[in-house]
């Protein structure tokens, strides 16, 4: 598909370069699942997937029935509206690729957002001007598109002028743009484009597209048997791709199904070729001798005896996951929980512990301290020795097992078995 034979110089602002601090992990997982996901429904061709190329993640697939999908993917923190300023700037990058490409409906746009929905709160000249009373209202038109319900006339009269006030204010040139397509657009035609783009406010963290990327690692049919506790590894050298790829000019921007399918084999191939030796810390671990034998409960109550009871048991919960150590896993966690307890007394010593009395923020930022600290060390381990990838909760799991196994505690107080 062409955009518009008749458009196509017209000088448009570049909306392909996004903000690549806070939300870029949570837009590049965005697109790593979406194309994980075409690809298992495309068998038999290829997907191309594209971070900041036309938006946030795009899509070509020749089998699906839009061969282009674009998708705006942020991770927005405060509530938003249709009216609010990254939802009209969304609006007005959508409308130039709606006419760059002809109306075509081969292109389809989404946008896929953490945030919490709010009203539109929309002024008293606003409405005056539409030939409404001059009285300043609430609406709800981002909810409804998010719902599929259907916007009132007044809604989408309202949405349109939103729209057409914001376009004119980044198009203040006549020459950029298409100011006059935009202008000559109807309340039906402006209807059917807002309607036609899948609107996704969720409150997805990093955390749970992560579990969601992961998941489509494991079913992925380029996944094997050998690829077993690999997946975290795959999915960061997938992700780390498309950064780099991000980066690059015109089509080398595109990652492709055989692009994917080569990511899983050369994990293979380093995962054979690996030099590191087996860190020899497990055999240490049967020396060190338990000092402390309250449980990680006690010893939280201890230093701070009004935290949240629900906490504690997130935390114990998170201790007996963290106790399932995969199949001939053994000898590695005893090497990994021995590193991670000399990292912690470490920490700990540098907090002035013993501590006799702490807030429940305190012995959170603690918990979080020892955490951060243990992962820096866990990485420069695995450049030495073999480690399986282990995520962040992994290691806090490990720190606080430390905890419960009466190895480490705030106050330090032995106590008799």
């Amino acid at each position: 598909m062409k955009a518009a034979g008749d458009i196509d110089a017209v000088d448009h602002i570049s909306r392909e370069a996004g903000d690549k601090t806070k939300g870029f992990r949570f837009q590049k997982l965005r697109g790593a699942i979406r194309f994980l996901q075409r690809v298992e429904a495309n068998r038999d061709g290829q997907v191309q997937c594209a971070l900041e190329f036309l938006e946030d993640s795009v899509l070509f697939d020749s089998s699906d029935s839009s061969s282009i999908s674009g998708e705006e993917n942020k991770y927005y923190g405060s509530r938003v509206s249709f009216n609010s300023p990254a939802i009209r700037n969304t609006v007005v990058a959508f409308l130039d690729l709606h006419f760059q490409y002809s109306k075509s409906s081969e292109l389809k746009l989404g946008v896929y957002a953490s945030a919490e929905l709010a009203q539109e709160r929309i002024s008293a000249q606003l409405r005056e001007a539409l030939g409404y009373e001059s009285k300043q209202k609430n609406y709800d038109i981002l909810e409804k598109l998010v719902s599929g319900d259907e916007l009132t006339e007044e809604e989408k009269e309202v949405a349109l002028a939103v729209t057409k006030a914001e376009y004119s204010a980044q198009y203040k040139d006549p020459s950029k743009g298409y100011g006059a397509l935009v202008a000559g657009l109807s309340v039906g035609e402006f209807t059917n484009f807002i309607k036609s783009i899948d609107w996704s406010i969720t409150n997805d963290s990093n955390e749970t597209l992560e579990q969601t990327a992961l998941d489509l690692v494991r079913g992925c049919r380029f996944f094997s048997h050998r690829h077993e506790h690999l997946e975290t590894y795959i999915l960061n050298s997938f992700l780390d791709e498309l950064e780099k790829r991000s980066l690059q000019k015109g089509t080398n921007r595109l990652m492709t199904t055989d692009g994917l399918k080569l990511i899983f084999n050369e994990i293979l191939v380093g995962s054979i070729g690996d030099e590191r030796t087996i860190d020899p810390a497990a055999e240490a671990w049967a020396n060190v001798d338990p000092s402390d034998f309250r449980n990680l409960a006690d010893k939280i109550l201890a230093v701070c005896p009004e935290f949240n009871p629900k906490i504690l048991q997130v935390l114990a919960r998170k201790c007996g996951l963290a106790r399932s150590v995969e199949l001939g896993g053994e000898r590695e966690m005893k090497a990994l929980l021995r590193r991670i307890l000399d990292v912690c007394e470490d920490e700990l010593i540098g907090m002035s512990c013993p501590i006799s009395s702490m807030s429940q923020d305190e012995v959170l930022t603690a918990i979080g301290k020892l955490t951060e600290a243990s992962e820096r060390h866990f990485v420069s381990l695995r450049q030495l020795y073999r480690y399986r990838p282990r995520d962040h909760h992994t290691i806090k799991g490990a720190v606080l097992t430390l905890f419960d196994d009466c190895f480490l505690a705030f106050d330090e107080v032995e106590h008799a078995k």
